[in-house]
């Protein structure tokens, strides 16, 4: 029965969604990599339940090796998308995430599995932000690839939520064999998902591509489509995709410049930063609610402010929703250095519920536009040739902005004050809501290629199969 729906031709579309959502199981496993040294690594104790004492400087080294498995696996990605397919790619990025948890189960036995389980899981969390991008871009019509693109972002904050729970009624061991059980049922699960028809027609497979629209789109007749895009993907073809292709062309260019400042800029909001200070942030209002409750309602509240961001972006735009998203975020920083200027140099009563209210209005129009919208413009932006080379090279610098950013706000907080961090991260948001309104084109309702020939500031010619649904 079941089967049957997959198989129908019904011209709804409705595979594309199925797709989307079991090649982010694994998005939902890497969130759970991402958020697991929050609550589990102080459970690294005999008193709760660990054989061995870990110290805290044994807990740095094992929250650190999860960023370095991130960076290996962004170089991975590169090298092996445009062999295996996009899909096999997901598929085998599996593997080191169910070697992650089956080490973590095993660390019983030697503590320094923990450390290997950290890169192992690093490495499956670089590649997915790198491949899953293009998997569902490629995948998806114009009219519905926002919604899909935006899963990324969803499955990831679901998979923090999950482990944060988790963290509460599970041990470290019983939790793992259950993460590993997730990390299998998508490897069962998305064996039965297609290639993509861009892939497919990258490898000379014309059969293959219209066989993978047939199955996407649930239509027999998907000649049309197929026509333009072997059409798109020749042209994108006959541009080399050498790494240095990616200055030399103008198009790749262009769109590099943008993702790499967009990505910085997206950090220096305090994106990630303030997540991993997020207990000491929300220190003045624990009267009210304390700061672990805090986090995890407000990331409950994310995880569907993702959901709407992609709806609203296939909407009205990915320009203002992310426009929109920096002008508040602006507001909400430079009111939080208010905060604590006010706090520590003057005799004014603020109140307590300030930096909760700042952190939960901050990180919803975070999630609104900048935060989730610019893993959607990664997979749109670069053409088929030379899309796994930038998109590594973006996503290297999206790591690196990370460390940066974080350590930036630990060195503020230990040698400046906490509000210099906050003003820095407001003047910079600032400056990115004038570059990405004035210099970054809009992506919403075009398909790949017409996108390509905004970059190069060619005439387009717009599609004829955007055919929305839902």
């Amino acid at each position: 029965m079941f089967w049957k729906l997959f198989k129908s031709n019904d011209g709804t579309g409705l595979n594309e969604y199925i797709a989307s959502i079991l090649a982010c199981i694994l998005g939902f496993s890497v969130g759970i990599h991402t958020g697991w040294t929050s609550p589990f690594i102080r459970k690294l104790t005999p008193s709760e339940g660990y054989p061995f004492e870990v110290s805290s400087e044994d807990a740095s080294y094992i929250a650190i090796c999860g960023p370095c498995g991130d960076l290996i696996g962004d170089v991975t990605s590169m090298l092996v998308v445009d062999k295996i397919g996009r899909k096999n790619t997901l598929i085998y990025l599996g593997i080191p995430l169910l070697i992650s948890n089956l080490l973590i189960y095993f660390s019983y036995l030697f503590p320094w599995l923990i450390y290997v389980a950290r890169i192992s899981g690093g490495i499956s969390m670089g590649t997915f932000m790198t491949i899953a991008p293009i998997y569902i871009s490629e995948i998806s019509r114009p009219a519905i690839r926002g919604k899909l693109g935006i899963f990324v972002v969803f499955s990831g904050s679901a998979g923090m939520i999950a482990v944060n729970l988790a963290g509460k009624y599970f041990n470290i061991f019983s939790s793992a064999l259950i993460f590993a059980a997730i990390v299998l049922s998508f490897l069962i699960l998305f064996c039965f998902m297609p290639e993509t028809p861009y892939y497919y027609l990258m490898k000379g497979n014309i059969m293959g591509a219209e066989k993978s629209l047939r199955f996407l789109r649930k239509r027999k007749d998907v000649k049309k489509e197929l026509d333009c895009l072997v059409e798109d993907v020749k042209r994108q073809l006959s541009e080399k995709g050498n790494t240095l292709d990616l200055l030399r062309v103008v198009s790749n260019r262009k769109a590099l410049y943008m993702m790499v400042s967009a990505r910085i800029f997206q950090q220096f909001t305090g994106f990630l930063a303030f997540t991993m200070y997020a207990r000491s942030i929300l220190t003045d209002s624990e009267e009210i609610i304390d700061p672990e409750s805090a986090v995890v309602i407000v990331s409950f509240i994310l995880t569907f402010i993702g959901i709407l961001s992609g709806n609203l972006s296939d909407k009205f735009g990915r320009i203002p929703l992310i426009v929109s998203s920096t002008a508040v975020c602006t507001i909400t920083l430079t009111l939080f250095g208010v905060y604590f200027t006010l706090r520590d140099f003057s005799d004014v009563d603020v109140p307590i519920w300030s930096p909760l209210v700042l952190f939960t209005v901050h990180y919803i129009m975070l999630q609104l536009g900048i935060g989730s919208l610019l893993s959607v413009m990664l997979g749109e932006l670069f053409s088929a040739s030379i899309k796994p080379k930038a998109v590594c090279a973006v996503n290297i610098i999206f790591s690196l902005s990370v460390i940066v950013t974080a350590k930036f706000y630990q060195i503020c907080t230990d040698y400046l004050h906490t509000s210099v961090c906050f003003y820095v991260f407001a003047v910079s948001t600032l400056i990115a809501t004038f570059i990405i309104k004035y210099y970054f084109p809009e992506t919403k309702g075009k398909t790949l290629e017409e996108i390509q020939m905004d970059l190069r500031g060619e005439t387009r010619r717009r599609s004829k199969i955007s055919i929305s649904i839902f």
